[in-house]
């Protein structure tokens, strides 16, 4: 098979990347928003890149489908600060209700029944 990015739809590329790319980690990205509602949102665009120091990265890719950003960027552009957990397989499903669209102000950790482990202050 033989695939040219521009001659291929945005939503058929993305598919074929992903798909060889397997087994891809799954990340949680938790952050929060201006109003210090958490949000939690999982990402298989995720990788370790360093160790010293530590670098993660993730990549909140803008939707396919309209073009739009995931709260998760929208808060990291406001707080300048992600939490970057491993999903296990034991959380799975954990992990898809959480990746549902809820509108931005809703706490996914509620919604998939995950509790955050806040900062001691």
């Amino acid at each position: 098979m033989k695939l040219i990015p521009g001659e291929v739809k945005t939503s058929e590329l993305h598919a074929y990347l992903l798909g060889s790319i397997a087994p891809r980690p799954i990340c949680f990205a938790s952050t929060v928003d201006e109003n210090g509602v958490p949000n939690l949102s999982p990402f298989s665009f995720f990788n370790v890149f360093g160790s010293n120091p530590v670098t993660l990265i993730f990549s909140p890719a803008r939707r396919v489908r309209d073009n739009t950003v995931k709260h998760t960027l929208e808060n990291v552009y406001a707080n300048k600060e992600v939490v970057i957990n491993v999903v296990s397989y034991d959380m799975v499903q954990q992990a898809s209700l959480s990746s549902c669209e809820y509108p931005k102000g809703v706490n996914e950790f509620e919604k998939s029944g995950f509790t955050p482990s806040l900062p001691k202050k």
